[in-house]
C-alpha cells in the first residue's frame, strides 16, 4: 500500500500530511477552500555558536566517583547537578505559514491523497484539482491549482517569529529572524523563554513566486488573484546558517536575494519539475519493498479505526512502514540536515524538548532502518552531523572530562552543541552519547554503500573508541564508566531515589561495541593495544534479580515498565549479546524486557518501536503482534504520525517502526542471515521482501504459510535453514546454513 488518504481536509496540524525535500518541510492541509501550507527549513534553529565546556566539570569529576564508590549516590546526584552541567540546546524552528483563500471552488473534497512512492500531495473535487511537491533535485516547492471554472484566491503569509511579508512582481516574500535563544518547552518557569534582545539570530526568507492565467493583484502584504483557471506557485526558503561553527548572517536583506536568485534560476515548466521529482524520489523509494499482500481500499482513517476494533493489521503495518521511508527520503538528503525529533516538520516555536537531536536513544532511532530499507543515501546528513559533533566533542572531552576523542551528551543541535544541559543526571549526564552515535554510523558502513565515507568513519570510530578508552576508570581491578546512568531511570539506594551508579549495562554495552568497532577499522595501533589491554578487565554483564543487571549491582527500581530498553543495547540495535552465541545472557536479556513490557502502561510511539525491535530479535512472533497492535491503536494520530503523551508529534516512532519490520522479517548474527526470525501467526499466510540490505547483500524472498519459497541475492551470503520450505527455489549464491552453533 502506497497511498495515504482522506475524504477530508486536515483541521489541525496533526490531521496535515507531510512533505519535503530534504531541506524544506512542508505540512499540507489539503482543502480547495482555506489551504495552509506549514513550511520549514531544516537550517532555521534559534541561537548561534556558544562554548559551555566547564573546566568546573572536569575540577568535580572525580568528587562524583568517589561518593559514588562509596555509595553515596544521591550526593554524587546533586554534585554531577550543580557542577558538571552545562546549558540547554537551541531549537528546531517553524518558518511560516502560507495561506491560500478561495472563491468559486467546489468546497466539497472528493479525497486528499499523498502518494508515497511519488512524494504527490493531491486534492480533487468536483472541476478543481491541486498538485504540490518538494523537489530534492531543484530545492524547489511546487503548488498547482487547476479547475474547470474559472477562481480567485487571496494568498498571505505569516510567521510566529519576528518577521515582515511584503510582494514585489507577483512574488510574496515572508522574512524575519530567529530568536537568539528559545528556552525548551519543559521549563514551565522561564520568564523570557524567547529572547531576540542579541539581535544574534539568523535571518530568514520564504518567497513564492507566482504564475497565473488570471489577473494578478498586487498588494502590500498579500496577493490576489482574480479569474484564473490555473496557478502554479513555487517555493523557496533559505536561512542565514553558515555553518555549525560561524556566526549566522542576520541580513534579511541577504537571504531574500538568496531566495530570490535561486527561484529565478528554477526551471519554471511544471511538467519538466514534476517529471524530475518523480524520478528522483521513486528512485529511492522503490529500491526496496516489502508486501503482506493485503489491501484495502478505504481511507486510511477508516483503515485505522478498523485496526482499533481488530481488524488484520497487515495492510495498516505494510503502509506505515512505507510512510516511515516516505519521510526517511523526504526529510534527510545528502546536503541536508539530519531529522531530528520531529524530521523537518514542526509548527512550535517552543517545540516538544526543543525538536532537537536527542541522541540517548531518538536520533540513533531515526535511522536504524534506513540502510537495510535501502536508503544508505539518506544516511549521509547524520554521518555530518556526527563528524561536526566529533570537531566540538573534542573540546568538550578535553576540557569537561580530561580525554582524548571526543564527548557528546544528550542533546546536540544544529550548533553541534556537546556539553550536557541542565536537569536531572539520569538524562542531563551522558558523555557517551558520542559512542552511540559513532557505533550507529560504523552499523550503517558495514551495512553497505557508505564506502565513499570510509576514511570519516574511522575517525569517528577511532575518536569515539578513544574516549571511552580513556574516560574508563579501574575499581577493584576491574575498568568501568563512573559516572554511569541507564538513560532516565531512577533506583533506590538507603532509601533516596538515585540517578548515577557505575558499570551500567548501557554504558559497558556501549564502551564494548566501540572498542569491537575500533579493533575491525582503526588503524591506530596504540589504540588498539590499550583496548587489548583493558578488554579482558571490563566489568562483566551480571544478571539481576528482573534479568540483566541494570546498573553495577541489583538495585529496586521504582518504575517496573519504564519507557526506556537501554540495559537491552548490547543486545540491540549493538551486537554483543548474540542470540544464538550468547544464549544465558540472552535469557536475561528476554527477562529483563518483558518484566518492563508486562508493567508498561505508557503508550509512547519510539518505546513501542524499540519494543518491536528487541521483541524480534529475541524471535517472539508472538510478542511483536501484541505490540504492534497496542502501537496502532494508542500511539499513531490520524495522519500516522506517532505519539508522544500527552499529545506530541515524534517522529522515532514512526522511523524506528521501520526497523521493527525489518528485523521481524529479517535478522543477521555472525554474517548469517535469518529469515522469518520472529512473523506473528496471522502475518504468514503469504509475502515478499524485495532487495533488503544486509551487510551490502540485497537480499529478495517470498513466503507462503510462514516458510520461505524464493530466494535471491546479488552477492553471496550464508542463510539459515530455519523457516525454509524444503522446495524452495534458492540462488546459487545463497548458501543454506544448518545452524549457527552456540
Amino acid at each position: 500500500m502506497h497511498n495515504i488518504w482522506y475524504k477530508k481536509s486536515a483541521q489541525n496540524w496533526r490531521e496535515a500530511l507531510p512533505i519535503g525535500n530534504g531541506f524544506t518541510g512542508i505540512m499540507v492541509y489539503g482543502s480547495s477552500k482555506k489551504e495552509r501550507l506549514c513550511f520549514n527549513d531544516g537550517e532555521l534553529w534559534s541561537g548561534y555558536p556558544k562554548n559551555y565546556n566547564s573546566a568546573d566539570s572536569f575540577d568535580n569529576l572525580e568528587k562524583v566517583r568517589k561518593l559514588i564508590f562509596e555509595g553515596r549516590n544521591s550526593e554524587a546526584d546533586a554534585l554531577c547537578e550543580d557542577k558538571l552541567k552545562g546549558f540547554y540546546s537551541e531549537t528546531f524552528l517553524p518558518l511560516g505559514d502560507v495561506l491560500f483563500d478561495f472563491s468559486k471552488t467546489d468546497r466539497n473534497i472528493i479525497a486528499r491523497s499523498l502518494d508515497l512512492s511519488t512524494g504527490i500531495h493531491t486534492i480533487k473535487s468536483n472541476g478543481f484539482k491541486s498538485e504540490i511537491f518538494s523537489s530534492n533535485p531543484d530545492r524547489v516547492t511546487v503548488y498547482r491549482i487547476k479547475a474547470d471554472k474559472r477562481f480567485s484566491v487571496k494568498m498571505k503569509a505569516k510567521s510566529k517569529l519576528h518577521h515582515s511579508v511584503r510582494t514585489d512582481g507577483g512574488c510574496l516574500m515572508l522574512y524575519g529572524n530567529a530568536p537568539d535563544y528559545a528556552a525548551p518547552n519543559y521549563l514551565r518557569t522561564e520568564l523570557f523563554p524567547i529572547k531576540y534582545n542579541e539581535k544574534k539570530g539568523m535571518a530568514f526568507c520564504l518567497c513564492a513566486q507566482i504564475f497565473t492565467d488570471g489577473t494578478l493583484i498586487n498588494r502590500k502584504h498579500s496577493l490576489k488573484i482574480a479569474g484564473a483557471s490555473e496557478v502554479t506557485v513555487y517555493f523557496a526558503t533559505a536561512t542565514g546558517f553558515n555553518g555549525f561553527d560561524k556566526m549566522p548572517c542576520t541580513d534579511t536583506n541577504a537571504v531574500i536575494k538568496k531566495c530570490r536568485l535561486h527561484l529565478n534560476s528554477v526551471e519554471k515548466s511544471y511538467d519538466v519539475l514534476k517529471k524530475r521529482h518523480m524520478n528522483d524520489f521513486s528512485k529511492l523509494y522503490n529500491q526496496q519493498s516489502i508486501s503482506f499482500h493485503k489491501d484495502e481500499d478505504i481511507s486510511t482513517d477508516e483503515l485505522l479505526n478498523a485496526v482499533k476494533k481488530g481488524a488484520d493489521e497487515k495492510p495498516f503495518c505494510e503502509l506505515l512502514y512505507n510512510y516511515g521511508k516516505y519521510m526517511i527520503i523526504s526529510g534527510s538528503r545528502k546536503g541536508g540536515q539530519p531529522l531530528n525529533l520531529q524530521g523537518i516538520w514542526n509548527h512550535a516555536v517552543r517545540p516538544p524538548w526543543s525538536s532537537n537531536y536527542t541522541v540517548n536513544i531518538n536520533t540513533q532511532m531515526n535511522y536504524w532502518g534506513a540502510s537495510r530499507a535501502g536508503l544508505s543515501e539518506c544516511i549521509e546528513p547524520l554521518l555530518q552531523m556526527v563528524y561536526e559533533t566529533l570537531q566540538n566533542g573534542r573540546k568538550t572531552a578535553e576540557i569537561n572530562y580530561g580525554c582524548r576523542g571526543f564527548a557528546c551528551n544528550h542533546n546536540v543541535d544544529i550548533w553541534r552543541k556537546t556539553p550536557p544541559v541542565q536537569g536531572d543526571a539520569n538524562y542531563m549526564f551522558a558523555p557517551l552519547c558520542g559512542v552511540w552515535l559513532a557505533n550507529e554510523i560504523f552499523a550503517h558502513y558495514k551495512n553497505g554503500f557508505l564506502n565513499d565515507y570510509t576514511d570519516k568513519v574511522k575517525e569517528i570510530v577511532t575518536e569515539s573508541a578513544k574516549f571511552a578508552n580513556d574516560y574508563l576508570i579501574l575499581h577493584n581491578g576491574q575498568y568501568v564508566v563512573c559516572p554511569s546512568a541507564s538513560p532516565e531511570n531512577v533506583f533506590v539506594n538507603n532509601g533516596k531515589r538515585c540517578k548515577l551508579d557505575y558499570a551500567s549495562a548501557f554504558d559497558m554495552g556501549l564502551v564494548k561495541q566501540a572498542f569491537k568497532n575500533a579493533v575491525e577499522i582503526s588503524d591506530d595501533v596504540n589504540l588498539k593495544n590499550e583496548i587489548a589491554e583493558k578488554l579482558p578487565k571490563l566489568y562483566p554483564f551480571r544478571q539481576g534479580e528482573n534479568g540483566i543487571c541494570e546498573w553495577h549491582k541489583n538495585y529496586d527500581t521504582p518504575e517496573k515498565g519504564h519507557r526506556h530498553f537501554s540495559p537491552l543495547y548490547a543486545f540491540y540495535p549493538a551486537d554483543i549479546i548474540g542470540y544464538y552465541a550468547d544464549r544465558e545472557k540472552t535469557e536475561w536479556i528476554k527477562q529483563l524486557f518483558h518484566y518492563r513490557t508486562d508493567h508498561s502502561n505508557q503508550y509512547i510511539g519510539w518505546s513501542a518501536a524499540w519494543a518491536i525491535c528487541i521483541a524480534a530479535r529475541l524471535r517472539e512472533g508472538e510478542a511483536v503482534q501484541k505490540i504492534i497492535r497496542s502501537m496502532l491503536n494508542h500511539s499513531v494520530f490520524k495522519n500516522l504520525f506517532c505519539v508522544h503523551p500527552p499529545f506530541y508529534f515524534q517522529i522515532d516512532g514512526n522511523l524506528g517502526f521501520v526497523a521493527g519490520i525489518n528485523e521481524m522479517l529479517l535478522t543477521e548474527e555472525c554474517e548469517t542471515v535469518e529469515l522469518l526470525p520472529a512473523l506473528p501467526e496471522n502475518f504468514a499466510q503469504s509475502g515478499a521482501v524485495k532487495d533488503m540490505v544486509v551487510n551490502g547483500v540485497k537480499i529478495s524472498f517470498e513466503w507462503k504459510n510462514g516458510a520461505v519459497v524464493t530466494i535471491h541475492a546479488d552477492k553471496s551470503v550464508k542463510i539459515l535453514a530455519k523457516h525454509i520450505s524444503d522446495n524452495a527455489l534458492i540462488d546459487n549464491t545463497v548458501e543454506i546454513v544448518p545452524s549457527l552453533s552456540e
